[in-house]
Parts: C-alpha cells; sequence; structure tokens
C-alpha cells in the first residue's frame, strides 16, 4: 500500500526541491529546524531552538499544517544550505 499521508507527500516534494533534511522535524522537536507535531486534534508548526519553541502556529489538519510547513520552507534560504 503507497503512503498518501500529507507527511509523506510533504517529505517527497521537500526532497525534490532539495530542502536538506535537517531544515525541519516531521515527529516532533528538533533542534535548529521547523518542526511539526500533532497536539490531540490539532497539529502545530514550530520553530525549535535551544530547547524552546520561538514561534507556534496550529492548524485544524495535517495537510494544512504540512502546506504551510511547505511554504515557510521554500522561502527560506538556509533550509538549503
Amino acid at each position: 500500500m503507497v503512503d498518501t499521508s500529507a507527511k509523506s507527500k510533504l517529505i517527497r516534494t521537500l526532497q525534490a526541491a532539495g530542502v536538506r533534511s535537517g531544515a525541519y522535524s516531521l515527529s516532533g522537536a528538533e533542534d535548529m529546524a521547523l518542526c511539526l507535531e500533532q497536539l490531540g486534534t490539532e497539529w502545530e508548526v514550530f520553530y525549535f531552538e535551544k530547547g524552546g519553541k520561538t514561534f507556534s502556529k496550529k492548524f485544524p489538519t495535517e495537510a494544512d499544517a504540512c502546506a504551510y510547513m511547505y511554504q515557510e520552507l521554500i522561502g527560506d534560504k538556509t533550509a538549503f544550505m
């Protein structure tokens, strides 16, 4: 069975675009990365650095959160270094 989750699609899309894997985490907090985490029925996207979140935005669906992460990462030149 093919995995068609929003996270799987996001990973494939980011890899194809050349975004470095260390720029993001789709499985919770990871230092110096844009992170995705499920909180109950919501999804949270945040930047994690030095043990804390520097910003946080919540979404009702995984797909919405992944779309936001894609836009943020594609627009961040450091995500490609």
